[in-house]
């Protein structure tokens, strides 16, 4: 009798097992916790690709979880390891914002700026954004994105520094200048004793210099050029890098006296003597370490003008010489 009352409650049990052998919300837990494990599992043998199906997989399966917040990290991870720069940031992004105060904060900002830094040398992006689709498109506006994000989350940092410059730098190639310009005093006026202040003159330097080659030659931009070199001077008055910024000065006043010289010319070949006479003497006077200074001095010598160093010119000669201005 006790045998068949055994056996029936065996029977009882295993049925009500076999209709539903766990709740709901436990059988969720088990799976979740077996696709979590799983996912580590492929991130310590860094085998990214399947840790990222996995993390795809954990994520659509149980978005509440909090498992599912972490393995937007590890997705980011493993797309980083993969050079899938676009969704690996993407990743990172959704981490950050499904968390409040993340366990991996710092390894995802490092990541972030590693990932501009790819994007800033040359690492491209799927056309559309579909994986599918060919990697052609430039990511330099991504990489501005990710900098300012870096230099926003932690202003004081010396990635935020890092990020200043490159930004700095990046944006000069872009041949935006004004914001050039911005990004490098931003970095020394936040971070004046930082190893990189005065690569950030420097900086400014290369950017009057490129705008003087580029476009129209501006004596303004030479003034500017100047005050920035005066600071880096005051600031860093033993830097090897203020002749650098020197140089690149002197290249500025080069391009500007080699306008003047061949309008200076041109008024020669033309039997314009004086006019010529004035410009020629006008770069001596501005321009006096010049290489057209020199063929300057030697032009006036040859065509004598009289009085072309007075002050006293005619009025149609102040304003030939005013019209460079």
């Amino acid at each position: 009798m006790n045998m068949k009352k055994l056996a029936l409650i065996f029977l009882v049990c295993f049925g009500a097992l076999s209709a539903n052998p766990l709740d709901p919300v436990i059988r969720s837990q088990i799976n979740v916790h077996q696709y979590y494990s799983k996912m580590i599992d492929y991130y310590q043998k860094e085998d990214w690709q399947k840790l990222a199906w996995k993390c795809q997989d954990l994520i659509a399966d149980f978005p509440s979880s909090p498992f599912a917040r972490e393995a937007h990290y590890y997705l980011g991870v493993a797309h980083y390891k993969l050079g899938e720069f676009e969704y690996a940031n993407t990743a990172f992004s959704d981490y950050l914002k499904e968390e409040l105060n993340p366990k991996f904060f710092d390894q995802v900002i490092r990541f972030k700026f590693e990932i501009a830094c790819a994007f800033d040398e040359g690492a491209r992006v799927h056309l559309f954004g579909w994986n599918k689709m060919p990697k052609w498109l430039p990511a330099y506006e991504e990489a501005i994105e990710i900098y300012d994000e870096v230099i926003t989350t932690l202003p004081r940092d010396d990635l935020s520094a890092q990020s200043l410059y490159r930004k700095g730098v990046l944006l000069l190639r872009m041949e935006e200048y004004k914001k050039s310009i911005e990004a490098f005093r931003t970095l020394i006026r936040r971070f004046p004793k930082h190893p990189l202040a005065p690569e950030g003159y420097v900086g400014i330097s290369e950017v009057y210099l490129t705008e003087c080659k580029k476009d129209f030659p501006d004596s303004n931009k030479l003034e500017l050029a100047e005050i920035n070199l005066r600071n880096f001077r005051y600031h860093f008055p033993s830097e090897p890098r203020i002749a650098e910024a020197e140089k690149k000065l002197l290249g500025m006043k080069e391009r500007l006296a080699s306008d003047l010289l061949e309008i200076a010319e041109f008024y020669e070949r033309t039997k314009k003597e004086k006019a010529a006479a004035i410009y020629y003497a006008t770069i001596l006077k501005k321009y006096p370490e010049t290489k057209a200074a020199i063929k300057s001095e030697k032009r006036l010598k040859v065509l004598d003008v009289p009085d072309v160093y007075s002050n006293k010119k005619t009025q149609s000669e102040a304003i030939i010489v005013d019209s460079t201005e």
